[in-house]
């Protein structure tokens, strides 16, 4: 059995792994792109050579100031490109220290209510022992029943009303001559035809007795409103009375401990839930640095490409190609070395260049596992997976299944569906007597309507023993609430 926080804390130092290997990866693209421009670079002065050689005076020397040029060219574009990729490499060092930084706080504030909510569960069976001697809680307790009692009453009339008018009401819906004075509002002071229409409506009206079938509808459609609004109030009254018996529950909790552990273990998941949306907010940054990297190490940077189309264009020229043919064709003992050293110079361009192709998939590959892991991990803080009350019955998400994620033979998506599976919420210790339903507990130990309440720090709101009366939800266009629609 795993708890959610040792599970997070799997997922995150993978990521620092997968992290480590994408710089460590970056890092050698970069260098293999550096040593590319570098042969070409070599290859041109192989050629600058070559033509002394084979080339008279004029030809060469006009020879010689292109490839200069184009050298003079590609050098300002690398010292300006390696200026602008120790820039951007500061930047996403920056951001990922920051990201490092975030999660150890983080880790450090799960571990303090990991220990919080550890002390509270251990205290509260002795509470509920006291509270059970408690005459003013259990006073408050027996009220806080009748008035859910009352609001449960309230919302099952409501609701009955409701299905009474639309049983009832059809018989008048499916008459169109009915609807139609309804809609228009006649026998109401919002009736407005005059003359021959308004003649016509009244000999409608007389014919089908719409006098008396809109009093009768009328009725019927205002008694769910009616109660609804009851019933409203009566939700509102027992969630006061609920408020109540929480906060003498956690004022007993406090009394005991010596001080306000439900208390500190809200402002602990305020203080997590902040740093969460911190690296929400770090983690599009750092994928575009990331990104901005790739295309830099990658050589797709405007200044690699005209780098690079300098170097290339100083050698498509035909003066040189056939220099080159003539070369190989005719070669002689002082520009064989030349012709040798060029050759090797292809070789290993086509070499790095494999190798390149080779770093590159596999660095598409990492960027793409690692951002599925991210959003793994995501998902884990969104759903509060890391609380106290987290627990996982499968073992391997942090062994094998971890490890099939991180080679690629799973998705993210299958991790997370296995993980939703395996995912289990634990209950407080007691809280038979005091904290009914939940109610006053923090986030993360039972707390909050429904459950833990994600995306809030906790609360009072909570229901009834097991599971009556809950203070969520109200009237609306779709109906009475009791926190489920219907």
């Amino acid at each position: 059995m795993l708890n959610g926080r040792q599970t997070l804390a799997s997922l995150d130092q993978a990521m620092t792994d997968l992290r480590r290997e994408e710089t460590e990866l970056d890092t050698r693209i970069e260098r293999s792109t550096r040593s590319l421009a570098d042969l070409r670079s070599r290859q041109n002065d192989g050629y600058r050579e070559l033509a002394r050689f084979r080339l008279d005076n004029d030809a060469a020397d006009g020879l010689t100031r292109r490839l200069d040029d184009a050298a003079r060219e590609v050098r300002r574009l690398m010292e300006k490109r390696t200026s602008d990729f120790a820039t951007l490499n500061a930047q996403l060092r920056e951001k990922e220290t920051a990201q490092a930084d975030l999660n150890k706080s983080r880790s450090s504030l799960s571990e303090t209510r990991e220990q919080l909510a550890g002390r509270m569960d251990d205290l509260m069976e002795e509470v509920d022992k006291v509270l059970e001697t408690d005459a003013a809680f259990m006073t408050q307790s027996a009220k806080a029943e009748a008035a859910a009692r009352t609001a449960e009453a309230a919302t099952d009339k409501a609701q009955r009303a409701i299905a009474d008018e639309e049983e009832k009401g059809k018989a008048y819906l499916d008459d169109r001559l009915f609807v139609y004075l309804w809609e228009r509002g006649f026998g109401t002071p919002d009736y407005a035809s005059t003359g021959l229409i308004r003649s016509l409506d009244r000999w409608v009206a007389r014919l089908i007795g719409f006098e008396g079938a809109r009093a009768n509808y009328a009725m019927l459609t205002r008694i769910p409103e009616k109660l609804a609004a009851h019933a409203e109030k009566c939700r509102v009254a027992a969630a006061a009375e609920q408020d109540v018996l929480a906060a003498m529950s956690r004022q007993k909790l406090a009394d005991t401990a010596g001080e306000d552990l439900a208390g500190r273990i809200e402002e602990t998941n305020a203080q997590i839930a902040a740093l969460d949306k911190q690296l929400e907010d770090l983690e599009p940054v750092i994928a575009t640095l990331t990104q901005a990297l790739h295309e830099f190490s990658n050589g797709e940077d405007d200044n690699f490409k005209k780098a690079e189309e300098q170097l290339s264009g100083s050698l498509r020229g035909d003066d040189l190609q056939d220099l080159w043919r003539e070369a190989l064709a005719t070669p002689s003992p002082e520009d064989e070395k030349i012709v040798r050293r060029l050759e090797d110079l292809a070789d290993q361009i086509e070499a790095v260049e494999r190798d390149i192709r080779q770093d590159r998939e596999l660095q598409r590959d990492i960027t793409a596992r690692r951002a599925e892991l991210a959003s793994v991990a995501q998902n884990f803080r969104r759903n509060g997976y890391d609380d106290w009350d987290s627990t996982f019955s499968d073992n391997s998400l942090t062994t094998v299944l971890l490890g099939e994620l991180l080679k690629g033979a799973i998705t993210g998506a299958d991790y997370w569906a296995r993980a939703q599976r395996s995912h289990k919420r634990r209950k407080p210790k007691g809280a038979k007597v005091g904290f009914p339903g939940g109610s006053g507990l923090p986030r993360g130990m039972g707390g909050g309507f429904g459950g833990p309440s994600r995306g809030s720090s906790g609360g009072s709101s909570g229901g009834f023993g097991g599971g009556g009366f809950k203070t969520g939800g109200g009237f609306g266009g779709g109906g009475f609430k009791t926190g489920d629609t219907f």
